[in-house]
């Protein structure tokens, strides 16, 4: 470290400008003055706070200080007009003792219009159950169509045909095959004026299910009629196909007829189980209408005798 240090001490000897060089001390030459200090550099102004016959004009950029915070922009207010202030009329502060922070007037339409949709419920209820009700004084006649008497019952001019389960009930047969237009359409018809109706009836289609074809070719022995839906019987009586369903309901005759049907009410929803499809997948063979037989192990699959041809069976609850 001394060697370092005497080679330092030497090199610096060496130098013209270097006199009187100790170990400790570097002085300047007495001939050499030393330089003054430095002037205290100004603060850089923004080109904005620059005036304007400064010495480097608008070319000087380098002295814009980055650190400059930008204008805010200004916040602009749309009037309305009339409309504003009718709102700013109507606004209340909420008051904090209150009991509610809700203006008392809101509540009370609110309670209001509660008040009539329920009453509007209870009067559909009511209409709904006296829709098949007649007004014994005046008979069951309606204006303009064929009238019964009080004691008179509608379905006795009705052949007795009865369908299995139908003695207490409205029974349809349809179809929901289209190859056949008309009777597709002549099925809908029926379905929707026992629906207009609000008639709970029981829908049999006899193109998913072969035991509902071979009721209704049962039921239709003995006349001239073929085995093609729509066919309708209500409580046991057969009432006829499309042609006079809707004659009936053009002589003002087909409402006394289903006067002591089961109704349905104007919110019932569909059937929670089947959805209003009236059939449900096999959940033995899960639609596939076959079963593996292990004990027959040369038949392999055998059909499955829990549902139909098309893997479907009735549904519990409404069929």
């Amino acid at each position: 470290m001394r060697g370092l240090r005497s080679r330092i001490l030497r090199t610096l000897q060496s130098f013209p400008n270097a006199v009187n060089v100790q170990p400790g001390l570097l002085l300047p030459a007495p001939d050499v003055q030393p330089s003054p200090p430095p002037p205290p550099k100004a603060p850089c102004r923004s080109q904005e706070e620059q005036p304007d016959g400064g010495g480097g004009g608008g070319d000087d950029k380098e002295n814009v200080s980055p650190e400059v915070a930008p204008r805010k922009a200004k916040k602009m207010r749309v009037s309305l007009g009339a409309a504003e202030d009718e709102a700013a009329a109507c606004y209340r502060r909420p008051d904090p003792a209150t009991a509610t922070l809700f203006d008392p007037d809101l509540l009370a339409a609110f309670r209001g219009a509660v008040d009539a949709y329920a009453r509007a419920l209870q009067e559909a209820k009511r209409r709904d159950d006296g829709f098949f009700l007649l007004d014994e004084e005046e008979g069951c006649g309606v204006a303009g169509g064929v009238g019964f008497g009080v004691d008179e019952d509608p379905l006795e001019g009705f052949e007795t045909r009865c369908p299995p389960g139908g003695e207490r009930a409205v029974v349809l047969y349809t179809t929901s095959l289209r190859g056949v237009r008309k009777t597709f359409e002549d099925c809908a018809t029926v379905r929707r004026l026992l629906e207009g109706l609000r008639v709970a009836f029981l829908e049999r289609d006899v193109s998913m299910h072969a035991p509902y074809r071979d009721e209704l070719r049962a039921l239709l022995v003995g006349l001239d009629d073929a085995a093609v839906p729509p066919r309708l019987f209500v409580d046991g009586r057969y009432l006829g196909g499309a042609n006079e369903v809707v004659t009936l309901h053009e002589q003002a005759r087909l409402r006394p007829v289903l006067r002591r049907a089961p109704r349905r009410g104007a919110g019932d929803a569909a059937c929670a189980v089947c959805g209003g499809a009236w059939f449900v997948v096999c959940g033995a063979c899960s639609g596939s209408h076959r079963l593996y037989d292990a004990a027959a192990a040369a038949a392999g699959r055998v059909p499955c005798t829990g549902c139909n041809e098309n893997g479907l069976v009735p549904c519990p609850l409404c069929s």
